[in-house]
């Protein structure tokens, strides 16, 4: 297989926000995820600054606290080498061993993997120095600009207007090559200016720009007619910056944000051919979700074609804020970023096993971006909760869950104390809310307090129906039945009701509930168990929409009903969202 890089391991110290991390991506294809100013787009800024063949300049904002006493050290350990890379006459003599259970030694050993570590350092005289590092050599080896573009990395960062240009530096002046030809028929294009320049009628432009537009189609960057280099006169002098991609006569800088990035993206990328790293920061700015969901499926659907037949297949480390996005990639090479406080350490985290994560990918990905979650055991209960949650804003300062963020999920039956548990390993306060019709066994007792879950349950093997209705008044009772034959339909809920119900049938089932004890001999409270049992056994309020509406009605039973375990439940699951 040919070399494609890929990081195996990358240390910080001291760098902006970031006071210490490790980290080792396992996965051809990251996403990190995290509450604001925990540190995600600082991690690739730090590996862009230690393997981009670019320059870059430090200042104090810079340093951890802006100390600049606490030098920046940056290591960045690179695996899946090139052979340019591995030969002597590079940095064969700096090579280490990488093990299978990710670790490193200075001395490789048979079954490692070949790597090689760059750092990166900065002291308080601001001036960047980077070395290849190996215990074993005496001294470290300062690498160049030219060295560091061996490494085949590719940053998309907000907005890179200058890889739309032919101008020094840009990737699409790397990817025509010489230029001389263009120089001189600039130097007439300063007298005949725009329509004598001509410039699409060079082949090495006109080959170059026709790449950049197959490159960032394929990620869905919108193209109206064809590219073509074309002049800006104006923008930087009469030279090669002034030659630019155009789209159909119109500077490829001027489209929309979502294009001009992908564009710019599916340019840096042709311009590596052994498999790019590549850091993407906030994928979704510019994009609408169809083209969010294209460009990542495009890239993953790269990385397989690449291991199928044995081309480089590199490495995507993405951060993202958008519930898309994250749906998108899945669990697998999903890593929770979380800052530690005062001290500011960062520590990522990644799913055990990513079954339970997917799961909730599935239908709730947003709730991955809140720094609590509660986990609700199924349809009923997430709809529900999620109604009731509008009722609590005007006993906190008019704040609802959200701002506090908070969030409510789904736990999928009999998932939910799996999800909850994986939740709480990735660093996030999780709490679990359930029937309490089926226990827990010991072992997830057990589980759930060492991975300090709460647990809300109504208590008395009561399920949610149950405590509802055991303790609603007759109007309530009535009211609910009417909700359940609304979404469910009369003949149904009748139908499910005499069954269980001597004496009952549709002709006398309209009746008010208040005199159902005399007309069908049985007690009040007989008569809501049985109700409660045909509810849950048939599922009536099963449906996220329809367990929404019923909050309303189980609100009004609580609040009529203080020291019932349905109000103190509720009163248990809104104290812990708002604390």
């Amino acid at each position: 297989m040919k070399a494609a890089m890929q990081i195996r391991h990358l240390k910080i110290n001291n760098f902006r926000g970031v006071s210490r991390m490790l980290w080792t991506p396992r996965d051809p294809f990251c996403c990190l995820i995290g509450a604001g100013d925990s540190g995600k787009s600082t991690i690739l800024d730090a590996a862009e600054a230690a393997l981009n063949s670019r320059w870059f300049s430090f200042s104090e904002s810079d340093f951890f606290a802006c100390d600049t006493s606490n030098t920046i050290e940056i290591e960045v350990t690179v695996g899946e080498l090139s052979k340019a890379l591995k030969s002597d006459e590079r940095f064969g003599l700096y090579i280490r061993g990488w093990t299978e259970e990710g670790a490193l030694r200075d001395e490789p050993e048979d079954g490692d993997e070949a790597v090689l570590t760059v750092r990166l350092t900065v002291d308080a005289t601001l001036e960047p120095v980077w070395e290849m590092v190996c215990d074993r050599m005496e001294t470290p080896r300062t690498i160049s600009n030219r060295d560091r573009a061996l490494f085949g990395l590719v940053r998309l960062a907000g907005d890179d207007a200058r890889h739309l240009a032919w101008g020094q530096g840009s990737v699409l002046s790397r990817l025509t090559g010489d230029n001389s030809e263009a120089a001189a028929r600039l130097s007439e294009a300063y007298r005949a200016a725009r329509d004598s320049a001509q410039l699409d009628q060079i082949k090495s432009l006109a080959d170059t720009a026709a790449a950049a537009e197959r490159h960032a189609k394929a990620l869905g960057a919108y193209v109206d007619g064809a590219y073509q280099p074309g002049l800006e006169l104006g923008r930087s002098g009469l030279s090669s910056g002034s030659i630019a991609l155009h789209d159909d006569g119109v500077p490829l800088r001027l489209a929309g944000l979502g294009t001009r990035r992908l564009a710019t993206l599916g340019i840096q990328r042709s311009a590596i051919t052994e498999g790019a790293i590549i850091l993407i920061d906030e994928i979704e700015h510019g994009l609408e979700p169809h083209r969010i969901i294209g460009a990542i499926s495009q890239l993953k659907s790269d990385q397989d074609s690449a291991m199928v037949f044995g081309d480089p297949i590199g490495q995507v480390l993405m951060t993202t804020h958008s519930d898309i996005a994250l749906g998108e990639t899945g669990g697998s090479g999903l890593y929770v970023v979380n800052m530690s406080r005062p001290g500011r350490q960062t520590i990522l985290l990644s799913p055990g096993t990513p079954d339970p994560i997917n799961a909730l990918l599935r239908h709730t990905p947003r709730a991955m971006f809140a720094r609590r979650i509660l986990v609700t055991e199924g349809m009923t209960e997430v709809g529900m909760m999620t109604g009731i949650r509008e009722k609590w804003p005007p006993r906190h300062k008019n704040k609802p869950i959200e701002q506090l963020g908070a969030a409510i999920t789904d736990g999928n039956g009999n998932q939910a104390c799996a999800l909850a548990l994986a939740l709480a390993n990735l660093g996030y306060p999780t709490a679990l809310f359930r029937d309490s019709d089926v226990a827990l066994n010991a072992d997830n007792i057990a589980d759930l307090e060492n991975a300090d879950v709460p647990v809300f349950e109504y208590g008395d093997m009561l399920n949610t129906e149950q405590a509802i209705f055991s303790v609603a008044n007759d109007d309530a009772v009535q009211a609910l039945l009417g909700y359940a034959r609304l979404q469910r339909g009369d003949d149904t809920v009748n139908d499910n009701l005499a069954a269980k119900i001597p004496g009952l049938d549709r002709t006398n089932a309209g009746i008010d509930f208040g005199e159902w004890e005399d007309t069908f001999g049985k007690s009040g409270q007989e008569l809501r168990e049985i109700i409660a049992e045909v509810t849950s056994r048939k599922k009536w309020f099963k449906d996220q929409r329809i367990g929404r509406g019923l909050a309303p009605h189980a609100w009004g039973i609580a609040v009529a009903n203080p020291e019932s375990p349905l109000a103190k439940t509720l009163a248990a699951v809104e104290a812990w969202l708002y604390a």
